[in-house]
């Protein structure tokens, strides 16, 4: 599309605005590249936890997830089911599965108090493109005493 103008001064403005257009959506760009949360993983002393542990930190979702869905296939003590929805969470949500969701809301009732499922709930919610929700699950994740690093990076770069 081509304008034509008939005195400077409005070829001028004209610029000016759409240089102003450009740095607005580039920052607008910037601020969505800026945002890469980082998930974390939950460990306990159960064998299928501490697998899915070691999967996730490689970034191998497909066998974190399944090694969290073992322990999640027993019965367990309540840390180890939470800490395997955690790890869920983030494995489903890196895989883009449709569970994360469910998953996630999951992880977060069964972590109750704890940052990491918080943390990894709003990395999901990132990743779907919802950023009041991812944000309002990092600064909660950030606010609990204890809280990794991960959720303060995650509550300053994803606003």
């Amino acid at each position: 599309m081509s304008f034509k103008f008939s005195s400077p001064i409005l070829m001028t403005a004209a610029a000016a605005m759409m240089a102003a257009g450009l740095s607005v959506a580039s920052a607008t760009s910037a601020e969505a590249q800026a945002c890469e949360p980082a998930f974390v993983s939950q460990s306990t002393a159960h064998r299928s936890v501490r697998a899915s542990v070691q999967r996730f930190e490689r970034g191998q979702w497909r066998q974190a997830a399944h090694f969290a869905n073992e322990a999640l296939s027993r019965r367990n003590a309540a840390p180890t089911m939470a800490a395997a929805r955690t790890n869920l969470c983030g494995a489903l949500a890196n895989l883009g599965d449709a569970g994360a969701a469910e998953a996630c809301d999951a992880a977060v009732e069964a972590n109750e108090g704890g940052w990491e499922a918080l943390n990894n709930r709003g990395a999901a919610h990132a990743l779907a493109g919802n950023m009041a929700a991812a944000s309002a699950d990092f600064a909660a994740a950030a606010a609990i005493e204890g809280a990794g690093p991960q959720a303060a990076a995650n509550a300053a770069a994803c606003r």
